[in-house]
């Protein structure tokens, strides 16, 4: 094969990568990857690499031949050698030399001759099995070979920084790809979903572009209009049935969680420490002895704060989903307070104070015990 043909196969190889196995490329890889792409031909004078370093070339044909020690699996387990250390600075650019040299010996088996893969030893590793199938060098055969893989390239580019499953997302809005997405990315960035679904409940077609809160019974949670919402497939425990959907990568996000005991204390008393201009959610399980709480009626499927049996279970709750209970005594329990910040935002600094838990037992019974 030319050089060209050896450039184009080992480019789309590292972008295909790229996409399909979700890596980043770098200029650096790409270099890295052509080069190695035609360091095998290094034992031809009249090549790329041969021309520039023909004093090496010139010897290597000499001692070995064409197509032999330099296109042998011994060849690149030396060039593997060589490139190791690149393996402790970043691991993908080791990758990115020993993929590129294999590209070449791969491509070269499709010529007439194939390659001594396996030197020194005599046998020859061509692909297709059949002579009239394979491909000369320069032929007309070759120039199409190397315009389909230049096109690939070209178009493998962009989708090598989307990612493939990113890239199914933009084509087909589907909102499985998008949960899993997000299940794989979340705390990393803000994340949005550009959404077209129908309300279970009214049946209305809703579209929006929702922050992702969390994940609910194989789907996702989003803030839609102020409330929160489960999106996802099932009319039993999702609010909004998605027609398409599609997740947007927002800025990074540092998420910063304060476990705080809840024994003795109220919500209020939690949420006065909470500066609400703040991003932030409440998680966790805190036991109310009061029979003066019952559950409150909603017909909307998730809920953020649900009580039960004296447990009230909080899942991404604030304070406008917790006035039922914002003054009961937790008799027990922990939460989690989740503090969702953007790039620039100052750290927080929860801390609950030197306040004295609430006493449970009454004053006037305090006597009798």
């Amino acid at each position: 094969m030319i050089a060209g043909t050896h450039l184009a196969f080992a480019s789309a190889l590292y972008l295909g990568g790229a996409a399909l196995f979700g890596y980043k490329p770098d200029w650096a890889g790409w270099a890295l990857v052509s080069v190695a792409a035609l360091l095998p031909d290094i034992d031809l004078p009249t090549s790329s690499l041969g021309r520039m370093l023909f004093w090496l070339s010139t010897r290597l044909e000499q001692r070995f031949g064409h197509r032999t020690v330099t296109h042998s699996l011994l060849g690149l387990a030396a060039v593997a050698l060589l490139a190791a250390p690149l393996w402790f600075f970043k691991p993908l650019w080791f990758w990115c030399v020993v993929g590129g040299y294999w590209s070449h010996l791969w491509s070269d088996m499709a010529n007439k001759r194939g390659v001594d893969l396996f030197w020194p030893s005599p046998i020859r590793v061509v692909t297709p099995g059949r002579r009239e199938w394979r491909l000369e060098v320069g032929s007309k055969g070759e120039m199409v070979l190397l315009t389909i893989l230049m096109m690939a390239t070209a178009g493998l580019y962009p989708l090598s920084h989307m990612g493939f499953r990113d890239s199914l997302q933009v084509v087909l809005a589907n909102f499985d790809i998008a949960r899993d997405d997000f299940i794989h990315k979340a705390g990393s960035h803000w994340y949005e979903l550009e959404l077209a679904a129908t309300d279970t409940l009214t049946l209305q077609r809703i579209q929006c572009r929702c922050p992702v809160v969390g994940v609910w019974q194989n789907g996702l949670i989003v803030l839609y209009e102020g409330q929160l919402r489960a999106v996802g497939q099932s009319q039993i425990s999702h609010d909004l049935y998605p027609i398409s959907a599609r997740l947007i990568e927002g800025p990074p996000l540092t998420v910063m969680a304060h476990k705080v005991d809840m024994r003795g204390r109220t919500l209020g008393w939690l949420l006065s420490r909470i500066d609400q201009r703040r991003t932030y959610f409440l998680l966790g399980e805190i036991e109310i002895k009061s029979d003066k709480v019952r559950p409150v009626a909603d017909i909307q499927l998730y809920k953020p704060a649900v009580y039960r049996g004296n447990v009230l279970t909080l899942h991404y709750a604030r304070a406008e989903e917790l006035k039922p209970w914002v003054n009961l005594v937790a008799a027990q329990g922990e939460i989690y307070v989740q503090f969702w910040l953007k790039p620039g935002d100052p750290a927080v600094a929860f801390t609950p104070g030197e306040e004295r838990p609430v006493d449970l037992i009454p004053e006037k019974l305090k006597p009798y015990l």
